[in-house]
């Protein structure tokens, strides 16, 4: 998670994580630290957002 966000603040962007198998206690913890938000993909392709940040960003644009 650190590395994801230490990338996306050398660029002056935001980042996002998508992923198809789900994250452990730990990664969900430090992406809740950090504000990362994560988001599953189901089998159609679709995100779910996982983490109150994911929620924040998937409603922003509603």
């Amino acid at each position: 998670m650190e590395c994801l966000w230490l990338t996306a603040m050398t660029e002056s962007a935001d980042c996002v994580y998508f992923s198809l198998a789900g994250y452990t206690d730990d990664a969900r913890s430090r992406a809740d630290a950090l504000c990362v938000p994560l988001f599953v993909l189901d089998l159609t392709g679709t995100p779910r957002p996982v983490n109150t940040p994911a929620g924040d960003l998937s409603t922003d644009g509603a």
